[in-house]
């Protein structure tokens, strides 16, 4: 754990200072966004102890969850040297509904989810409330962008097809203060310039967190969240 956040820190460091020594000839962008995003059938374990006093270490199998949404905000830039090459920080919002049903544990439990009853009887029968999950992120990225239908008005391309990536933090709870959870984004895209100074765009990001934890009172909930989005936005650019 200790390795993985020094390798985070020095990610933000590094980009930081790439960020700082861009020189002031630089195409600047702020994007906004919105769109649906899905989670595929996920296992969660559970483990500590319950509400009833008793411990409990199990999985509760192939989780649902419903379409839910996205919303953020992007600021960035594209090097004058190199048009193709930029550098932007994501920051994201994700609501996932996760629907009422009956799945399989593998041992008994009694607690809560998010505030809500949750339970798994002795047979391994599990109870899932209906719950809504938050998640709150951001991702500093490289962006590659390869400029079409380029002209004196628009000499980094009308269209803009560009792929991106980078490390990806989000926020979750642990007893009681806010913990950092480590994952990536990934994904890509295209826009168009209706003016110099406008564009719109879509595109599709991979949002991933191998190991995401959230306590919920004397219980530790941990997923493997995979996160799928499609969305739309406005970018202004500078």
């Amino acid at each position: 754990m200790t390795r993985a956040r020094t390798r985070s820190w020095v990610l933000i460091l590094v980009l930081g200072l790439t960020w700082a020594a861009t020189p002031a000839a630089a195409e600047l962008n702020f994007d906004v966004y919105g769109g649906a995003s899905f989670i595929p059938p996920v296992d969660v374990k559970a483990r500590g102890q319950g509400t009833n006093g008793a411990d409990a270490n199990l999985t509760i199998l192939d989780v649902h969850t419903d379409t839910g949404f996205t919303v953020g905000g992007r600021l960035g830039y594209w090097l004058d040297a190199l048009p193709f090459l930029g550098f932007d920080l994501d920051v994201f919002y994700i609501q996932m509904p996760v629907p009422a049903q009956t799945r399989t544990g593998t041992g008994a439990l009694t607690g809560e989810l998010l505030g809500q009853p949750i339970s798994v009887t002795g047979s391994g029968v599990a109870s899932i409330p209906s719950v809504t999950l938050p998640l709150f992120g951001f991702a500093p990225e490289i962006r590659l962008r390869l400029p079409l239908f380029t002209d004196a008005a628009f000499p980094a391309g009308r269209l803009q097809p560009y792929i991106f990536g980078g490390p990806s933090w989000a926020f979750s709870l642990k007893d009681d203060h806010i913990a950092m959870q480590f994952g990536g984004k990934a994904g890509g895209g295209v826009s168009f310039n209706i003016t110099r100074f406008l564009a719109l765009f879509g595109e599709y990001r991979f949002i991933f967190y191998p190991g995401f934890e959230f306590k919920d009172k004397s219980l530790t909930y941990e997923a493997d969240i995979n996160s799928h989005s499609v969305v739309g936005g406005i970018s202004f650019r500078f």
